[in-house]
This record gives C-alpha cells, sequence and structure tokens, in this order.
C-alpha cells in the first residue's frame, strides 16, 4: 500500500507536539512566578512628602486681581 501524501499520523506530528507541551508548560510557570510576586508600589495615594503651606488667602486674592487682563491703553 503506497503512502497517501493527504494522511497524517499522530506519531509524525510526536516532536512538534512535545515541544509545544514545554512552551507551554514554561509559559505557564513564568505566569505564576509573575502572579506570585508583590503588587508593585506606583506611590499613588501614598504620601512621600509634605505639601507646601497654603499662602494668605488675602495675598493670594490681591496677587489674581493684579494679574488680570487689562485692555491695551
Amino acid at each position: 500500500m503506497p503512502d497517501n501524501p493527504h494522511v497524517c499520523y499522530v506519531h509524525s506530528h510526536a516532536s512538534g507536539i512535545a515541544e509545544q507541551n514545554a512552551f507551554m508548560r514554561e509559559l505557564v510557570r513564568k505566569a505564576m512566578e509573575i502572579l506570585r510576586a508583590p503588587v508593585p508600589d506606583t506611590f499613588l495615594g501614598r504620601k512621600t512628602q509634605e505639601p507646601f503651606p497654603r499662602e494668605d488667602e488675602a495675598h493670594m486674592a490681591q496677587w489674581m486681581a493684579s494679574k488680570e487682563l487689562r485692555p491695551p491703553e
């Protein structure tokens, strides 16, 4: 019985399947390692320094009034 070029046998793909299994196991191992790692610190919501002191409200209002746009004379 001659070999038919359109017929594929499982044993002819065994090495490819083994490589794919090894790749997937490594991928899952890396994913589990990443998922076990602690959550990274993004500094969001964490106070890292004291805020600048607020200026006097009256002084700020006076400064803002002096900076208002005036029409050209």
